[in-house]
């Protein structure tokens, strides 16, 4: 993951800046404030708890630590683990041991794509001992495989569409003129035979256009287009999976009531996590939102820690981690990156 510059962490220097990323660590495993003496110790500074308390002080004052009384240690702020995952790691590697839950085979092996998406949420689950989270790509991105009309009463048929991941859209449709069971036969193979291969996107964009502008169409040819058109006007939304929430309720700093609140308003809100999942669809890399700071909600206490995925070249959903603050980044942040890398590459395999 490449570190994003941050204009605040030039003001630390290099001791304040080692201090602060062992203090993080320090909080993260042991769920403790941090005292100056102890610290000094364990982490063999070559400087007296003297002066390792007014490095902490300094710290406070720039917004990296707090206090939360004047006898006890210091613990890390929002600010303060946004720096210590920014600068966590310039490369990583994450490698998968043989008896891991989270591998393509598994997923291969789903026949239908919502299957698939689940069974992704709950390996990010149970492999993070967080919850998972996973955006699914809106149909437009899906490359068109197979389309087939299927006659529900006297006017109205069932449009059938096959994507090449295996999505299914599904639209009932109204026809104001009567139609043979011949119609229908014809009307779906016209359009598979004009539609398979493009993205419900470029369909509707650019190839009904172009279509209607062959003037070798015939009327038949025009109800199909017509048929088509209707059923694929309706939008359909990406999906919101989440799994795992039971591992957050064994987390004692997730019980606390502030913290509580803000998973509950996440799951009975789901609009807010999916807001937030989406923002960074369009770009590339680890993100992580921390704390309070999250798109102006107030998500105290939690984490998230996602990355887009892509089928082909094209960025089309958004996959991650929900946890609290105090996560072990060390481990979710490569875990989500590495994930984000493995769907991409199946997606982009499954529509070629």
């Amino acid at each position: 993951m490449k570190k994003d510059n941050n204009t605040q962490n030039k003001h630390l220097s290099e001791r304040e800046s080692s201090v602060l990323k062992a203090l993080v660590y320090e909080y993260i495993v042991s769920g403790k404030p941090i005292g100056s003496r102890s610290f000094v110790i364990k982490y063999s500074f070559s400087i007296s708890p003297a002066t390792m308390r007014n490095i902490m002080f300094d710290l406070e004052k720039m917004g990296y630590l707090t206090q939360p009384h004047t006898s006890a240690g210091r613990l890390p702020t929002d600010k303060g683990y946004r720096f210590y995952v920014e600068s966590l790691l310039d490369s990583y590697e994450f490698t998968i041991d043989n008896n891991s839950n989270l591998n393509e085979e598994t997923l291969r092996r789903e026949l239908q794509i919502d299957q698939m998406f689940n069974s992704l949420t709950k390996m990010l689950s149970t492999v993070s001992n967080y919850a998972g989270v996973v955006l699914t790509p809106i149909p437009d991105y899906s490359i068109v495989k197979h389309i087939e009309l299927v006659p529900l009463s006297e006017n109205t048929v069932l449009f059938i569409l096959v994507t090449r991941m295996g999505t299914v859209v599904n639209q009932k449709i109204s026809i104001s003129s009567s139609f043979s069971h011949d119609d229908l036969h014809a009307y779906s193979k016209y359009l598979t035979s004009e539609l398979c291969g493009y993205s419900l996107f470029d369909i509707k964009k650019e190839v009904f256009d172009s279509l209607r502008q062959d003037k070798m169409m015939n009327s038949r040819d025009e109800i199909a287009l017509d048929i088509a058109e209707l059923a694929l006007s309706k939008n359909e939304n990406s999906q919101l999976y989440i799994d795992g929430i039971e591992n957050l309720l064994h987390i004692p700093d997730m019980i606390e009531k502030d913290r509580m609140e803000t998973l509950l308003h996440l799951l009975k809100k789901k609009e807010t996590l999916k807001m937030i999942m989406e923002k960074n669809i369009d770009t590339d890399g680890v993100h992580t939102f921390i704390g309070e700071g999250i798109d102006g909600e107030d998500i105290y206490g939690c984490s998230i820690v996602s990355s887009s995925y892509k089928i082909g070249s094209v960025n089309v959903g958004s996959l991650g981690v929900l946890g609290p603050t105090r996560m072990d980044y060390e481990k979710i942040v490569p875990l989500v990156d590495y994930t984000g890398r493995m769907i991409s590459n199946l997606l982009t395999r499954m529509v070629n």
